[in-house]
């Protein structure tokens, strides 16, 4: 899976790429900070997803889900708002927005509505993160027994002393 996140802020786009990837396991993360470089990165090719900062300078989030869903097959399209504005939710139902969310949503809508669109690609984040989580369990008893075996033992004489 393929996720374009455009959002001028570096920080913001950080933390929206990791809590992806926790989620999902790695999927393809291209973070653009401008609507301008998100058609650049589409031409080149197209992903399965876009997360689009709304406002964002120059070409916002809604005007960006307008030129790309005038395209033969576009993504799904999520804006994402810091705040509610009266009537951004009509505009962007008319752009073709998919979703629109408010960042302090940002969790348990956004992960509700991916799982539904991609059913496959969270299933196979699941056996990941359940793999991940194995092994880390794993490596942590082997440092505890490695710990406490090594604690147990009394120092060894060296038999020329």
């Amino acid at each position: 899976m393929r996720i374009l996140l455009v959002d001028p802020d570096p920080g913001s786009r950080s933390v929206i790429a990791s809590w992806v990837n926790e989620f999902f396991g790695h999927v393809g993360i291209e973070p653009v900070s401008s609507g301008a470089e998100a058609l650049q990165a589409i031409e080149q090719r197209c992903p399965d997803l876009v997360l689009a900062a709304h406002p964002l300078p120059a070409l916002d989030g809604i005007e960006l889900t307008a030129i790309i869903k005038a395209r033969p097959n576009p993504p799904l399209i999520v804006v994402i708002t810091a705040g509610s504005a009266a009537g951004l939710d009509l505009h962007c139902r008319a752009a073709g927005v998919d979703l629109l969310l408010e960042k302090r949503h940002l969790q348990s809508r956004l992960l509700a509505f991916l799982q539904g669109r991609f059913p496959k690609v969270w299933a196979e984040g699941v056996v990941t993160r359940s793999l991940a989580s194995l092994h880390e369990r794993h490596v942590k008893r082997e440092r505890r027994r490695t710990a406490a075996s090594g604690s147990s033992r009394a120092p060894r004489r060296s038999l020329a002393g």
